[in-house]
Formats: C-alpha cells, structure tokens, sequence
C-alpha cells in the first residue's frame, strides 16, 4: 500500500513538473505604448483618389520603442490619429528621443479633411488637407 501511495505521489510530481518545463516564459513581452505626436509634415493638397504620404514626428521613451500603427477615429472629415508603438529589445537605453513613420491618406470624396494627431490628452498637432477633382 504504501508503495502505491508513493508512486501516485511521484507521478503527480513528474505531471506537475513537466507542465512547468513547457512555459512560455522564453517568449518576449511585447509592450503596447501611446506616443505623443512632435510634428506632421506633408503635402496640404491632393487629387481625389490619390495616396500622399506625411511624415509624423513622435516621441518615444527610448531605443527599443518602434512604430506600430496609428489608431484613427473619424467623425465626417476629421480623424483623430494616435501614435501606438511597442517595445522591442532587451538591452535598451531609456533616453527619449523622436522617430518618424509614414503616413498614409487617400479620400474618395472631394472636400476638406482635417487630421488631428494626437499631442497630449488635450493638445493636437492639426494638418488640413483640401481634396479636389483633377481638371
């Protein structure tokens, strides 16, 4: 009897032991920020259905923060832009500094857009675009 009891007990030990070997604790963690918007630069004109490219300038808290995506909310002709980046690395230098990414508009409508990239909470750097129909 107590032979069974002590293999029963090392058998809950062998399970319980391999379950904690297959972790995934060597998968880095990918860390989600909201980075505050410096400067936006580009063309204030477009033909309706044409692509141009403004250069956002954001800050970021160090080295190891890369662009990831902006997140948009639009209402009509306006969006509200915000600046998502992620930490990549191990080995980072915490010293802020400023990166730029691309973006991207295009408008299927003529009219004039305006896109307020996000700032502070509170503040935004604004860039108008006026789409019109190519003569």
């Amino acid at each position: 009897m107590k032979n069974l009891k002590l293999k029963a007990v090392a058998l809950v030990l062998f399970v319980t032991a391999g379950f904690a070997s297959c972790s995934n604790d060597d998968e880095p963690t990918i860390i989600l920020k909201k980075s505050l918007v410096t400067e936006v630069t580009g063309p204030t004109t477009a033909n309706l259905n044409e692509e141009i490219t403004l250069d956002v300038t954001f800050k970021v808290d160090g080295n190891c923060d890369v662009f990831n995506k902006f997140n948009e909310k639009q209402v009509e002709n306006t969006k509200t832009i915000e600046v998502e980046t992620r930490e990549e690395g191990t080995t980072c230098d915490k010293t802020p500094a400023t990166k730029k990414a691309p973006y991207k508009f295009k408008a299927a409508a003529a009219g004039t857009y305006i896109l307020k990239f996000k700032m502070s909470e509170t503040e935004f750097v604004t860039h108008t675009i006026i789409v019109s129909t190519p003569s």
